[in-house]
């Protein structure tokens, strides 16, 4: 193990859900509604039952039938992050690390071979999930079929991950698994799946996640928040994200991130801003960095609006 290898303090129940890491509308064949609810109330209600369960068993509770609930929520929690981590903006491109083309076609004869039996082991699934995962011990990649979250295979490191319960494709493509199948491999972050292949050969590390001071998280606000610490919240989200996305952070305005000088100067520079858009990419970041330049304290709101309602921390719809 390395050296310079940093373990984080456990402390039951404070599990927070990681921002979506590409912008939904740009994702080929998928409608921006399915990801994100996909993502709020079923990746984001694992994140919350786990906490749940942890603040039981710390609690005290040691029934048998919370442990094994515990095993499979802490499953669904990774499974879901590394599904959508398996798609991106950019997916479909081909493969720019070597390793792991090399990798597919030692272990299925060619990238087409390893889709097609991808493809062939989704489309038989009934629900669960279907993985192409790394095994040390067989020293070769496979395909693997978890019938559900409580099941996994010993040793095996997932490179790619689909999710095949219906609420991750029906209201986009109905029964037709094929179609989804189809878009998924088409949508594939190749970048990212060779990353994680790169890591679990011990080629490459994974990057220390440092603090951002540009940067608050949804539960550094939450906290805040629950403190009455007094932060100003703003919506900067496009007008499109708007109108399709009616659920606003409570006790936030929205303000148009196209002219902030226009209203920069009515802000209080007395009183932290944060600002946020859907995912907490560019949008906001920008945003705050102007307001900053104002001489504002500014920060950008990690992960948007949808990190935070899929957390269940306070929003309103205003299309009500």
């Amino acid at each position: 193990m390395s050296t310079h290898q940093k373990f984080q303090t456990y402390i039951p129940g404070q599990h927070s859900v990681r921002g979506i890491p590409f912008k939904a509308h740009k994702i080929d064949g998928f409608t921006p509604e399915m990801l994100e609810q996909h993502y709020e109330e079923i990746y984001g209600g694992a994140v919350r039952r786990l906490n749940e369960i942890e603040t039981q068993i710390s609690s005290g509770n040691q029934d048998r039938s919370l442990r094994l609930e515990q095993q499979a929520v802490a499953n669904a929690v990774v499974l879901h992050e590394q599904h959508f981590e398996s798609l991106g903006e950019d997916g479909g491109e081909d493969l720019a690390d070597g390793s792991l083309k090399q990798a597919i076609g030692a272990s299925f004869t060619s990238v087409a071979g390893w889709q097609a039996d991808f493809s062939a082991m989704a489309t038989s699934s009934t629900g669960g999930w279907v993985v192409l995962g790394w095994t040390e011990r067989f020293g070769r990649l496979m395909n693997v079929r978890l019938g559900d979250d409580a099941q996994a295979m010993a040793n095996l490191v997932p490179i790619i991950v689909l999710n095949m319960d219906a609420h991750a494709f029906s209201a986009d493509f109905g029964p037709d698994k094929t179609a989804y199948v189809s878009a998924f491999l088409q949508s594939i972050h190749w970048a990212r799946a060779a990353q994680r292949f790169l890591r679990s050969l011990g080629i490459a590390t994974t990057p220390e996640e440092k603090t951002d001071p540009t940067q608050i998280t949804i539960s550094e606000l939450k906290s805040r928040r629950d403190k009455n610490d007094e932060v100003l919240v703003l919506d900067v989200r496009h007008d499109d994200d708007c109108e399709r996305y009616k659920n606003r952070i409570t006790e936030s305005e929205w303000h148009n991130s196209f002219d902030v000088a226009a209203w920069a100067s009515d802000l209080p520079k007395d009183k932290p801003v944060v600002v946020y858009c859907m995912y907490g990419f560019w949008v906001s970041q920008k945003v705050a960095e102007e307001l900053r330049e104002h001489g504002i304290d500014a920060r950008s709101l990690t992960g948007g609006v949808t990190a935070w309602r899929a957390m269940g921390y306070p929003s309103f719809n205003y299309g009500v």
